[in-house]
Parts: structure tokens; sequence; C-alpha cells
């Protein structure tokens, strides 16, 4: 795996919370809340360095604010790695009760810790007395990570794995990748909630739109024999193995040059990057963290036991 960071470096840097090593001090307490998680479990996820990928997602947050991000980060994982394998019944009563909290409804206190820490981070977050238009959007963001955790379902977690077109992959990972909700949380953290017209600017939509894409697809390169032992069949270059019926190597640089493509339109996207007005300082601000998640997320696969 670190022969592809050669490939995989981005033009701006990550930045790292200063505070990176206290919250990493946290994280045993959040993964021990889930008691239904094995022994083994909970020592494979102690080792994944979560508190370290919120430091690097949000490196300028108060800290405060980064132990629910902390919080809301394991339990996106421990929710994926568990409840995606449910079958869909199951799954879909899960997610319902979690737009339920989302929507103002308290988990009883005998109910799943899933249900239980997700409502206490979004406590934390002071998530009710945000703006209306961004909890709407934000619970919108969850909406469409649920969705794809369903349609996955026809492909993932079976002895025999079947693929997606690739086509249909691309729609597909965005909505698996989970990195909306993450991405809105930005706004939050650094405490300015964009207005309608400047989240809704296509420039905006584009650059949140890359975020998703560049994380997702580097999360496929360097995860692809974790995911087949894992039974997961939405990774790029699974897909392009099976749909273009090559080697894994040329898997691998059909994914790359795909990747590398991106990352030159992305590139594009911010030199052709238009003038927000009395929001200009805001949104540079804001674009700038967006930057820090694609390069953060990145670095945080560094020497990652997850990914071994």
């Amino acid at each position: 795996m670190q022969s592809l960071f050669t490939e995989l470096q981005y033009p701006f840097p990550s930045r790292i919370h200063p505070n990176h090593a206290l919250i990493e001090k946290e994280i045993p307490a959040l993964i021990d809340a889930y008691t239904f998680l094995s022994p083994d479990a909970r020592r494979q996820f102690k080792a994944a360095d979560f508190g370290r990928l919120t430091a690097l997602w949000y490196p300028d947050c108060p800290f405060k604010m980064l132990i629910p991000a902390a919080r809301l980060l394991v339990w996106v994982f421990i929710f994926d790695d568990v409840y995606a394998r449910l079958p869909l019944p199951q799954l879909k009563a899960a997610q319902d009760r979690l737009t339920g909290i989302l929507r103002g409804h308290s988990p009883a206190q005998e109910e799943e810790s899933v249900f239980q820490q997700f409502a206490i981070a979004h406590h934390e977050l002071a998530f009710h007395s945000q703006a209306a238009a961004w909890k709407a959007r934000y619970l919108k963001s969850w909406q469409y990570f649920f969705e794809g955790q369903q349609l996955e379902k026809q492909y993932s977690y079976k002895q025999e794995l079947t693929y997606p077109r690739l086509a249909e992959y691309m729609d597909l990972r965005e909505k698996l990748g989970a990195a909306y909700p993450y991405i809105d949380l930005v706004e939050v953290v650094s405490g300015c909630i964009l207005p309608a017209e400047v989240f809704q600017h296509p420039a905006v939509q584009q650059r949140r739109f890359f975020v998703s894409r560049l994380t997702t697809w580097d999360n496929d390169l360097l995860s692809f024999e974790k995911e087949k032992r894992s039974l997961e069949a939405m990774n790029l270059v699974a897909v392009i193995q099976h749909e273009y019926r090559v080697s894994l190597e040329e898997a691998y640089r059909i994914a790359l040059r795909m990747r590398q493509e991106q990352v030159a339109d992305y590139r594009q996207l911010c030199t052709e990057w238009p003038d927000f007005g009395a929001w200009k300082a805001v949104v540079a601000d804001y674009v700038l963290q967006l930057d820090r998640m694609i390069s953060g997320h990145l670095e945080w696969y560094r020497d990652n036991p997850r990914y071994a």
C-alpha cells in the first residue's frame, strides 16, 4: 500500500489539530460504549486512529467540538461495518430510527448503543439549535448515505459477490461514501453556516462533490484487499476489473488514471473559482477546510492497520 502514496499525493498539504493527542485518548471510551462489539472488534476499531482522522478533518475547530465530531466518526465506521450487513428490513428499521433521532425523537434508555451514541453526538453539537436550512440539508445528507447502504445490499455481503456496471457504481459510490454529513459539519465546527445562495452555487456544490469523489476513490485504491476480505463489492478497482475483464494490475492502472483526471478537474475548478463578494473570505476559509479534508483523509491511511 505504501507504494501507492507516491501516486496519490495532493498539491495541498494536510493539517492536524494541535490537540490531536488529547482527542485520541478519548477514542477508547467512545468505542467501549458499543457493548455489542466483541473484544477483538473493539481492539481493531481502537487501532484505527479515528481520533487522528477527526483531527485531520477538522484541524481548526474548538476542542469541545472535536469530541462530538470524533464520536460521530467512530459511530459511522461501526454502523457501516456492523449494520450494513444486517438483512435489509433490519437495516431500514435502524436507519428510520436514526432519522427519527435527527427529527427530535430521543432514544429510549434501553435502546442499542448505536442509537444512543448518535443522539449524544448531536446533542453535543447542539444540532437542534442550528439553522433550520442547515439541519434540513444535513438530514438529507444522512438519508443519501442510508439509501446507498440499502442499494449496496444487492451486491455486497454474500459469498458470491456481484458487481454493478461502472456507470452505476459512480452514482452508488457517491451515496455510500458518507462524506456529505461530515462536509456539512465543517460549517458547524467553524461557526459559520453558509447562506442558501452561497451553498447552492454550482461551484460550491462541485467542490463538495470532489471531496466525496476523491476521498471515496482513495479509499477504494487503498482498501481493495480489506474490502475483498469483507465481501464488499463497491470498490472502484474491483468494479473495473470485473467490467473490463482485466488483471488486477491493469485495473489499478485504470483506476489511478481516472483519479488523476478527477484531481485535474478539481484543480481546474480551483483555478476558475468565482468571486463571492461579501462572502468571499468566508467561502475561501470553507473551501480551504474542504481541501484539508481531502488531503487529511489520505494522510490518515498511512500505516493504518485497518487497511493492512
